[in-house]
């Protein structure tokens, strides 16, 4: 009944392909338009048919390459319908529409998805090294092939296609890598005959690709027509593909019960590999007899040559070992059988016993107890607790712990748990008892009338004790614990709760720093709360309507003239209200769209510069902050030059701002920063500087113009003589070194005066002007006739 039907709906497809392929030829582009949509939709029928008749009858993967290639067709025919609507609009152009693009590229995604999971389910059972040998040679000939005929080995082009739309870019390499996966498992397959729904998949496939890459060709020439012959080959290609899938059902429905897969292997000899001859006949009937590419191609395939016969040599031996093997085993098995049967039974049953008395208490690491035992004897002791009794809780968590295994391994990591629990078992006693957690969490619980003083008494006494210096083989470690109290029935009623308020306070205790212990209140799941709904208004942020850049102005400190401003980002949120950047900026960053909103704060810094200067003829140059996140996204670069190009901004007046602790990440992270900038132009500024872990000896090595002296060191440069002479310090040395200093946070005649004294370039604050809006800005600073600004 199944398969009635989808014969209907397969011969109903390619009649209304054909019915397309008239219209087409005789230029009836109103049909053309009407029936491409038709033919997509029902070839996506098709296959998802077939989908849903593999998905009843195989549990992997493999149902899921169908419904990428119905994906392909569906986007395919939702483009086409997008094409019409914009066909008969007159104020829509298709050619220009982006989303017109995109809808178009997805089909591309799919079908090498589609490919890419194909050739997963093969390479689980094929011959890796077999296939390694012809991936390579089959991919080097067809990419050099490509590289002649479509690139005309000229570096410039491929230089000026990737420089066009991105999706193009991408669709021509997509295009390219399923060209040569295609090829090499046609032409890998030695053994077992390829049924032909693959082949129909294959040949469709590939017929996609070329005609895709072809179409790119007279894009770039502008010479493309809509109901051409291209759209006759895409099309046909889509309806291909249902035909395999049609196909595909009959055979996997049949007496075979397959998918076809299992019947190919690349083991075994085959004459195939000689078409790859067709390349270097190809290069010579497009370029004519080039010496030097014909050699190419005849030594990828004399290699390809010699080296499969020893691989094929290899295999046979392999197989030949793999049996003497099991033959061996087999007779080994037999004769000690009888001897070793129930002596081996007794020891497993033995070992097991032992095996699962350990797991069930204790950690396999530590020795300690395990999470599970734990928090079985958690519950028990909370059953039987008395009225006038407590039970405390503190979590226990190594700080950076990742970072020793990242460094040193997992196996010294390990020691230094084993070791750390060493130190923690001295504070078990009678009325207490400690577990493993897991990772680099550890947990202790104490029984009788224990309160919080108690508590934080032995949590320091704990963070003594593990910072006290650790040696493991060769290596000294000095490190560091955050600790979390809870105390029952003060914090908690149940053992969940009691457990999730420790965890709580040992967060908040890595807030605060390294060393700290935190005993749980009710005001940090008020934080927690705080943070959960920043972090939900964040995902779903709208930039235009809910964000705002203010400016405040800088001043050169001799003269009081305007030099520039720094842009501060702001956010009104409707149900949070004026959230500030402390708050959000981390949450952002968690969530990995603080690059998204960086990049949308530099188009608006830089296009204000600009037209500020443009307006008052100025020279103001505009402070921008940079997250080392944002540094580290690819589109950063192209995107600051773009929107400096587009808004005529010299690069002098653009001033890249980074925080003191990325300047200090190490030699290749300064390298990485001076690279971008430098060759841009752009100045970079320390900000915050004197707040972190830097040392002044540090300037030297650094290539920055400006440093920014963090506004906790101004706030007390009257009061304070230890910051005025860590200011005075700073100031004097980024003098000697050719540096310039501004001063952040000035808000009184005092400092400015103190300041001034000390010979500090520029100033920045609410003594002179507040952040303010673009608009405040100009009315305040560029508009009012007695403020001075510097040219």
């Amino acid at each position: 009944m199944m398969i009635k039907k989808l014969k209907t709906y397969i011969i109903i497809t390619f009649i209304l392909y054909f019915l397309y392929v008239i219209s087409a030829i005789l230029r009836f582009d109103n049909w053309a338009n009407i029936l491409s949509p038709f033919v997509g939709f029902l070839s996506f029928v098709v296959i998802i048919r077939n989908y849903q008749d593999i998905r009843r009858k195989r549990r992997d993967s493999y149902k899921f390459i169908w419904l990428l290639f119905g994906h392909a067709c569906i986007s395919w025919a939702m483009a086409d319908m997008l094409w019409a609507f914009y066909y008969y609009m007159p104020f829509f152009t298709p050619e220009k529409s982006i989303l017109l693009t995109c809808l178009y590229t997805l089909p591309n995604i799919f079908i090498c998805a589609a490919v890419v999971l194909y050739g997963y389910h093969l390479m689980k059972k094929w011959n890796s090294l077999q296939l390694l040998l012809d991936s390579c040679s089959i991919a080097l000939s067809l990419i050099f092939l490509f590289w002649i005929i479509y690139f005309h080995k000229d570096l410039n082009l491929y230089q000026i296609l990737s420089n066009d739309r991105i999706i193009n870019f991408v669709n021509i390499n997509i295009d390219i890598i399923m060209i040569v996966s295609i090829s090499i498992w046609y032409i890998s397959v030695r053994k077992g005959k390829i049924p032909v729904h693959l082949k129909v998949i294959a040949c469709t496939s590939l017929m996609f690709c070329l005609i895709d890459l072809q179409y790119y060709h007279i894009y770039f020439s502008h010479t493309y027509n809509p109901n051409s012959m291209i759209d006759i080959i895409y099309l046909g290609s889509f309806a291909g593909i249902s035909a395999g899938a049609f196909l595909e059902f009959k055979y996997r429905n049949s007496d075979t019960k397959s998918t076809g897969l299992e019947l190919v292997y690349n083991v075994g000899f085959t004459r195939k590999h000689l078409l790859l001859l067709v390349c270097p006949v190809l290069a010579f009937a497009y370029e004519g007899f080039i010496i030097r590419d014909l050699l190419f191609f005849l030594t990828i395939i004399i290699i390809h040559h010699i080296l499969g016969n020893y691989v094929k040599l290899y295999i046979d031996n392999e197989q030949l070992l793999i049996k003497e093997k099991k033959m061996n085993q087999i007779l080994e098995e037999k004769i000690e059988e009888r001897t070793k049967e129930i002596i081996e039974k007794n020891k497993q049953l033995e070992d097991k016993n032992e095996e699962l008395n350990f797991l069930s208490k204790q950690d396999t690491v530590t020795a300690l107890y395990n999470r599970r035992y734990f928090l079985e004897s958690l519950e028990e002791k909370l059953k039987t607790i008395g009225e006038r009794e407590t039970l405390a809780i503190i979590f226990i968590d190594i700080d950076r712990f990742k970072t020793i295994n990242d460094m040193y391994g997992h196996h010294i990591g390990d020691k230094v748990l084993i070791e750390i629990a060493k130190r923690l078992q001295s504070f078990s006693g009678e009325h207490s008892f400690l577990a493993r957690l897991g990772g680099d969490e550890f947990v202790m619980c104490f029984h009788g009338r224990y309160g919080y003083a108690n508590m934080e008494r032995i949590s320091n006494d704990i963070i003594n004790k593990c910072s006290k210096e650790l040696e493991v083989e060769q290596y000294v470690f000095h490190l560091t614990v955050s600790i979390g109290i809870s105390i029952y029935p003060s914090d908690a009623k149940d053992r969940s709760t009691l457990m999730r308020n420790a965890d709580i306070a040992m967060y908040q205790a890595k807030l605060l720093g390294k060393n700290r212990c935190v005993s749980f209140d009710l005001k940090y799941i008020e934080k927690l709360s705080r943070k959960s709904d920043i972090e939900y208004h964040l995902k779903r942020l709208q930039y235009e309507e809910e964000l705002q850049v203010y400016y405040q102005p800088q001043f050169r400190i001799t003269d009081k003239k305007l030099i520039g401003a720094e842009a501060l980002l702001r956010w009104n949120n409707k149900e949070l209200g004026w959230v500030t950047p402390s708050e959000f900026i981390p949450v952002a960053e968690e969530l990995n769209i603080i690059s998204s909103i960086g990049e949308w704060v530099m188009e608006k810094a830089v296009k204000q510069i600009g037209l500020w200067n443009r307006t008052y003829d100025s020279r103001l140059k505009m402070g921008i902050n940079v997250s080392p996140k944002q540094l580290d996204h690819k589109t950063f670069v192209p995107n600051l030059k773009k929107v400096m190009e587009e808004s005529s901004v010299p690069s002098e007046a653009i001033d890249i701002e980074i925080t003191e602790s990325l300047a200090i990440e190490g030699e290749e992270r300064i390298e990485q920063i001076e690279s971008i900038f430098h060759s841009l132009g752009i100045s970079i500024s320390i900000d915050d500087f004197g707040t972190g872990y830097s040392s002044l000896s540090y300037l030297k090595f650094f290539p920055f113009e400006r440093i920014k002296i963090a506004k906790p060191l101004i706030d007390t440069i009257s009061t304070d003589h230890y910051d005025l002479q860590i200011v005075k310090a700073v100031i004097m040395l980024a003098k000697s070194l050719g540096i310039k200093t501004i001063a952040e946070g000035v808000e009184s005649q005092e400092q400015f005066d103190i300041l001034a004294a000390l010979g500090c370039d520029e100033i920045q604050g609410y003594f002179l002007g507040r952040p303010v809006p673009s608009g405040q800005f100009e009315e305040l600073f560029l508009k009012t006739s007695n403020t001075k600004t510097a040219c």
